[in-house]
């Protein structure tokens, strides 16, 4: 580990990326307890302050993946894309929300309406915001388990998610239940308390192998790293967004940039609200679980609540992104038409535990 901490710690002039290879060798080195957590912090404080290379992204992600349960689904020929086709896999901030409502959850919801499967996955709040987390969400709403993560004792299963998400439509994962090797890491990620590269690794994880991902980041400079990534991993459709708290949700009240990768090319684009018809105001907030669980619930119901014209946008963007319409245009018609009909209001019902 010593070698790979010479080439990234030479401070600000002499500093140097590290080779594909090596880069997956420090990575390898990290997860599988062969380096101090010493060697560890120093080596992700050290890539921030350089600044991560694609490479050295690709390499992190790479071996996250195969030490997750994600590994057993590709080996198995992908039971969840041969079961469920078209899911898209949403990756928002491991960090939480800390003044962003959580427009993904109901945009989850409406898409599950329209027939789109949908797999959120997220973990306990982690730095450095220590925000409100999906997980969070998801048990203030009574949402029934059959959609929620696997129970403690329960090994992660493929097919199990296969079937969940055939029933369901939407499931949400414990991250570092199907990542060990990121719950390990947890402890020292707490003490280090700033963003690492293993911030933007798990978001492209993947766990259900998802044929389209949608992917947030908070600065528009990131926007094309991010897309750079994801066009080195895989062959998946994947939809880059600067989102506001770094989530996969577009804002109402400015010109955002989007990178579509697909068929091997990035596609870019700016979404711009007031010329969508979706313009709003995106307040900052300081928001607690029980707001946000309350604002999901009201969201669905109210079409004048404050924070709809984000679900519609977002519900829009992501329906055209997996190819039920030809643009976000037509996709937030449709989105327009499953809230007002009360489908999408059903769908939640249906996914809750407890009614009353």
């Amino acid at each position: 580990m010593q070698a790979y901490l010479r080439e990234v710690a030479r401070g600000p002039k002499g500093a140097r990326d590290l080779e594909v290879e090596a880069a997956y060798e420090a990575a390898c080195a990290i997860l599988d307890g062969q380096a101090t957590d010493a060697q560890i912090g120093a080596f992700l404080v050290a890539l921030r302050l350089k600044g991560e290379s694609v490479d050295e992204l690709a390499a992190l992600t790479r071996a996250l993946r195969e030490r997750s349960a994600a590994a057993g689904m590709e080996a198995c020929s992908g039971p969840v894309l041969s079961a469920v086709p078209g899911v898209l896999d949403c990756a928002g901030p491991y960090d939480g929300r800390a003044h962003s409502f959580a427009a993904t959850v109901p945009v989850a919801v409406v898409l599950a309406a329209l027939g789109v499967p949908v797999f959120l996955h997220a973990s306990a709040s982690l730095p450095p915001k220590y925000g409100v987390t999906l997980l969070d969400i998801w048990r203030a709403l009574r949402l029934a388990p059959a959609h929620a993560s696997p129970v403690a004792d329960e090994t992660p299963s493929p097919d199990r998610l296969a079937a969940q998400l055939a029933e369901a439509r939407v499931v949400l994962a414990d991250t570092e239940r199907w990542c060990p090797a990121l719950a390990r890491l947890r402890p020292l990620r707490q003490q280090l308390g700033v963003r690492t590269a293993l911030n933007t690794a798990e978001k492209f994880l993947n766990l259900s192998q998802a044929e389209f991902l949608v992917v947030g980041v908070f600065h528009g400079a990131a926007v094309e790293k991010a897309a750079d990534l994801a066009l080195r991993l895989d062959g998946r459709s994947v939809l880059v967004v600067q989102g506001v708290d770094g989530s996969e949700d577009v804002p109402t009240h400015r010109v955002s940039q989007v990178c579509r990768i697909q068929g091997g090319k990035i596609e870019k684009l700016l979404v711009n609200p007031a010329d969508l018809g979706v313009q709003a105001p995106c307040p900052r907030v300081e928001w607690s679980v029980s707001d946000q669980a309350r604002a999901i619930a009201d969201v669905l119901q109210d079409p004048q609540h404050p924070w709809r014209a984000m679900v519609v946008l977002n519900a829009g963007i992501r329906l055209w992104h997996v190819g039920r319409c030809e643009d976000i245009r037509e996709g937030i018609e449709r989105v327009r038409e499953c809230l007002d009909s009360g489908e999408a209001w059903e769908q939640f019902q249906a996914m809750q535990l407890d009614k009353s």
